[in-house]
């Protein structure tokens, strides 16, 4: 049975440090100082998958997909590749346990968002180290957690022991534009190849440090904002741009849009999301500690509400959201047009009515005579923080970083898990790399990077955590 809730994602906003990293700058320094052999092959690993540029649009995703199933199939794991669109391809591959449990998708998406080298301080496609750095687009969103989530394969298959859980590894295209020709397709023609499964672990969640690098907590994604995209239509009187007209479409359309600014949505507190808040205070600097130690309280005042909205990531996941982000009128300056439109992204909190939404958006519009439509709508529900997955990341948690919480987050933004919730998959959303704010401004930004100490830290934590769900019990 699902059941919604409204956590939050504080993620952006906490400071990490990575200083004593020692600086390496070639493959060889990678080998020299590797602790293990894992390590400097996962850190090629990602620099040549950096090299495969699956920019998206237009995606290109199947020269990724090739080079994972690639990477797979010398493993003697067999991969399979399925097309979900022209040149858009999803790798799948099953490591096979006794069955006794079942089984946990390794998730991750093939394509990245467009960069353009001559913003950048190293080239985004060349996969280089630098200063004890991987540069590329896609090192953190996502290449890098799916080459960490490839590595923990590697590792289980060459361990020779019989996991009690089959191993799901998927990796998608299309996620960057929604998932409409890469996770969406897969479910739809493939469904039986994953449907066995329990669990599935992917991106977002994160441990957060502070700025002296001591760990605050892990965070773990179990629900993302619904997805809803509006378009806003008014038409008017056409005509001659010297003779103003009032109530001409752009004009009733700009006055429309400034009622909708001007009334955003309330803030949204339950008993979860205060204790939410509650839980992840400590790690916040004065005042924002006191203003979250009991949230239910502070935002009854108007100014501490302002200043816990000021905090971009903070009010994203108080309350829904509506952004302005397509307006569309006319075509000429001396033309006064017949028709102007607007479009809306709104994300809204899990438990949200969207018809209700919906309803208070035409409410707010109708005096105007615009009339709203509804472009997409993906519903994302949320996954119970209760579970052998969510146990097993505690009990790493606490062997690796004692007295660090695991703290249940919700994601502002989405990303392909809702498609496999909708199977009743419990999912969550987990890389477990230590990145600070600075790294973290870098994902769909310039110089995208992640510390080779954390990336191979992460995968030293992966691989325990799925030995630990997935293992045979004299192991866990």
């Amino acid at each position: 049975m699902r059941k919604h809730f409204g956590w939050f994602c504080a993620a952006l906003v906490i400071s990490n440090s990575f200083a004593g990293q020692a600086a390496v700058t070639s493959m060889s320094d990678i080998n020299n100082n590797a602790n293990s052999h894992y390590e400097s092959e996962a850190v090629g690993l990602l620099s040549h998958y950096l090299q495969v540029d699956t920019t998206n649009p237009p995606g290109n995703e199947k020269l990724g997909a090739q080079f994972l199933a690639s990477v797979l199939g010398k493993e003697g794991i067999q991969a399979h590749l399925f097309d979900t669109a022209p040149g858009r391809t999803c790798v799948y591959a099953r490591l096979k346990g006794n069955g006794k449990k079942r089984a946990i998708i390794l998730l991750n998406h093939i394509d990245v968002v467009p960069a353009n080298a001559h913003d950048w301080k190293h080239h985004p496609f060349k996969g280089e180290i630098i200063d004890g750095e991987i540069w590329g687009r896609g090192t953190l969103d996502i290449k890098g957690f799916g080459i960490a989530q490839l590595e923990t394969m590697l590792m289980l298959k060459r361990s020779g022991k019989v996991l009690d859980r089959d191993i799901i590894f998927l990796a998608t295209p299309d996620e960057e534009s929604g998932g409409e020709h890469g996770a969406r397709v897969f479910v739809k023609n493939h469904s039986d190849l994953v449907r066995d499964a329990e669990f599935l672990l992917n991106e977002v969640g994160a441990i957060y440090t502070n700025d002296s690098g001591k760990p605050l907590y892990w965070g773990v994604d179990i629900a993302e904002k619904s997805v809803l995209w509006l378009k806003l239509t008014v038409t008017g009187e056409a005509g001659h741009a010297s003779l103003p007209l009032p109530d001409s479409a752009p004009n009733k359309l700009v006055l429309a849009l400034a009622k909708i600014i001007e009334s955003p949505p309330p803030p949204h507190v339950s008993p979860v999301v205060a204790q939410s808040f509650h839980d992840i205070a400590p790690a916040m600097p004065e005042p924002m500690k006191s203003y979250l130690t009991d949230i239910t309280a502070s935002i009854q005042d108007p100014k501490v509400y302002a200043a816990i909205l000021a905090n971009k990531q903070l009010g994203a996941v108080l309350r829904n959201t509506i952004s302005l982000t397509v307006l569309k009128s006319g075509y000429k300056t001396n033309v006064i047009p017949k028709e102007a439109t607007a479009e809306l992204d709104c994300r809204l909190l899990p438990a949200t009515d969207k018809d209700q939404f919906i309803k208070e958006i035409k409410d707010t519009v109708s005096p105007f005579g615009v009339e709203v439509s509804e472009l997409t709508w993906q519903k994302a529900d949320a996954s119970l923080p209760c579970s052998a997955l969510f146990d097993a990341i505690t009990k790493v948690a606490a062997k690796e970083q004692p007295g660090v919480p695991v703290v249940p987050i919700i994601c502002p933004g989405f990303t392909d898990s809702h498609w496999f919730r909708d199977m009743d998959t419990i999912c969550y959303g987990f890389a477990p790399f230590e990145v600070d704010p600075e790294h973290i401004a870098t994902i769909h930004g310039t110089n995208e990077r992640i510390p080779v100490r954390s990336f191979v830290q992460g995968i030293k934590f992966l691989h325990e955590i799925i030995n630990n769900l997935a293992g045979p019990s004299d192991v866990q």
